[in-house]
């Protein structure tokens, strides 16, 4: 759900970018924040981002 905001937001900052030719260098740096935050949850998906093990609990006979 949240990458579906994200991508919708993304697409609506390119869009407003094209046409009204205004703030560019605002709408840029939000474009770039949004596609990070999309990247990042494409590979925590993906399993490509290092995670912390988690400890196994002692498991005692």
């Amino acid at each position: 759900m949240l990458t579906l905001v994200l991508l919708l937001a993304l697409l609506i900052v390119l869009v407003v970018m094209v046409v009204t030719r205004r703030h560019l260098g605002r709408l840029a740096s939000l474009a770039t924040l949004l596609a990070a935050m999309l990247g990042l949850i494409v590979m925590q998906d993906s399993g490509l981002l290092p995670t912390k093990p988690l400890p196994t609990p002692a498991i005692h006979p």
